[in-house]
Order: structure tokens, then sequence, then C-alpha cells
């Protein structure tokens, strides 16, 4: 069982003639804790409520938490909840033909989803032991991300620098924010990932990303994250390698931009220092045309002769 999510919603219960009434189904006798602690009003109005059938009888309501479910096995959606009265309510017909639909879309009513149907299954689940993450798409701080999905809109995203994938070799642009958009082949995906699952990934973290609607219920979304630092480098030495090959003048800049290893700046810098020319024309150079000041990164590392 992969742990979905918890949504809580008010239980309508119906009182006629010694009979209590939920859903659609009669009953001579429910727990006495849901009888006490049942409410005669409900003035939640963002609260979503499973009603009764027959609307004319006197009502009281019941705060439950329905714990969501996804059978890997059975491959379907199971509804629990610690009170195990309601467990054979929340798997009715009634309740998953007339009302899971109503929750998922209410449950997810302000999240962003791709409008994508990943084949995301008990062999992706099992191997890579994913966690739930809400607002996948709202993540605001994307430095260093990998983007493989093209319709991820990363414009208004606080980063210095992403990466995505692309038909093309290596290039890069410059945007109104002085962000810098580097492209990269879709060479460095790793084979086990070529299937269109994932999303993005961080490469300062290697944490991967998904969101896509399930196949069980398109009602449902699916916002998964998982480690993986192995593959993550691996994404990382393939992009250094591309762009150690590239005929960029700045590719050492664009080195340090990834890694944040120095190693690349005092490699450049040697090089300037060698050839003769000026170092700071040099570096005024490399911030016009990069928008970005390494002032800080060369001055902290105490290069004093720079």
């Amino acid at each position: 069982m992969f742990y979905l999510f918890t949504k809580s919603i008010l239980i309508e219960i119906g009182f006629a003639d010694k009979k209590f009434y939920i859903g659609d189904q009669e009953y001579f006798s429910i727990p006495n804790s849901v009888i006490e602690n049942s409410y005669s009003s409900a003035n939640w109005n963002r609260t979503l409520k499973y009603k009764i059938s027959n609307q004319e009888l006197d009502k009281k309501y019941y705060m439950l938490d329905v714990e969501v479910y996804w059978d890997l096995h059975k491959n379907n959606i199971k509804f629990t909840s610690k009170i195990f009265f309601f467990n054979n309510i929340l798997n009715s017909n009634n309740f998953l033909l007339n009302f899971a639909n109503v929750l998922f879309s209410h449950y997810f009513k302000h999240t962003l989803t791709f409008d994508e149907n990943k084949n995301i299954d008990i062999k992706f689940i099992e191997k890579y032991k994913p966690e739930i993450s809400r607002d996948v798409l709202r993540i605001n701080k994307i430095n260093n991300f990998v983007i493989f999905n093209n319709k991820f809109e990363f414009e208004d995203k606080k980063f210095k620098q992403i990466w995505l994938i692309s038909e093309k070799e290596f290039s890069w642009k410059i945007n109104k924010q002085n962000q810098i958009i580097y492209t990269i082949p879709k060479k460095v995906i790793p084979k086990e990932l070529s299937n269109n699952m994932i999303d993005f990934v961080n490469l300062e973290t290697g944490i991967f990303y998904l969101n896509s609607k399930s196949k069980l219920n398109n009602k449902l979304v699916l916002e998964l994250s998982f480690p993986e630092t192995k593959i993550a480098k691996i994404i990382s030495e393939e992009i250094i390698n591309i762009i150690k090959k590239s005929n960029d003048k700045y590719k050492n800049w664009h080195l340090f931009n990834l890694t944040n290893d120095f190693n690349y700046i005092q490699s450049e810098l040697d090089v300037i220092e060698k050839s003769g020319k000026n170092i700071e024309v040099y570096l005024k150079n490399v911030y016009k045309e990069l928008k970005r000041n390494y002032k800080n990164e060369i001055n902290n590392k105490l290069i004093s002769k720079y």
C-alpha cells in the first residue's frame, strides 16, 4: 500500500425510525462514539460533505479523516480511516462511484499539473521508493535544475542558471532577469530515465521530481520525488564533458556555475595571466557577457594577486 494523502470530510448521518443512514446505506446501529461526536449543524462551508441519499431526514455531521492509499498489487485506490466502522462505507460502490471523484477534485483543486498520464507502476515505485511531494510545479527556487519536461514554466522562478534538455547542442542565453538558461542535448539523460517519466532534477541535492495524472483516476494527481544522487552525478558529469568539449570561450565559467568548483575559475585566470592580458579588463568583459559578477567568489579565495 502506497500512502497518497489524508483528507478531512464531513460524514452526513440521517436519523429516522431508530435507524441511521450514511450515503445510500441503512444501519440499525452505529458506534456511540460517532453519535456523541456528531454535530447538528455543519457551518463549514468549505468542508467536503459525503451526503445521504434522502435529504428529507434529520441530519448530523461527523468529521472524519480519510486516508487514501494506492494498493500497488491490486492496482486500485483504497480509502480507510482509523475508525473501523467507516472502512466499508469508504469503499462502498456509492462512495467509489459517486464521491471519490469529488474528493479528488476538491483535494487537488489548486494543484498545478501537466496534462499527462505517466506510466507510474509498481516497478517504478519499488525501484525508486518515491515519496509524496506537494506542489511540485510551484517549487520557486530552481537553481541548477535540469528540466526534462519542456512544459514546465520556469520564467517566474528564482535561479542563477538552469539546464534545459533539447535536441540541440550545448548553448546558452541570458534572459531579462540576467539568469543564464543553458541548453544541453538529450544524451545527458541516462537510459533508465529516457522514458519521459521525470520532469526535473535538482543537481545540488540529487532529488528527482515528477508530476502526473494517475492512470487509475484522471482526477488523482501524483506528485512524487526521490533522491538518486548517483544518477544526478552521472548527469552532472555528462554535462561537464559536453561543456569541456565545446568551443565556448567561457567554458570554465560555465563549469563553475554548474559545480561551484573554484578550480575552474583559478585555471582560467592562470591562463589569462600567462598570456599577459590584463586580468581586470578580462574580468570586466566576463561580467559584461555573462551578466554576473564573480568578484565575491574570487575575493573569498583571497587571490590577492588579481
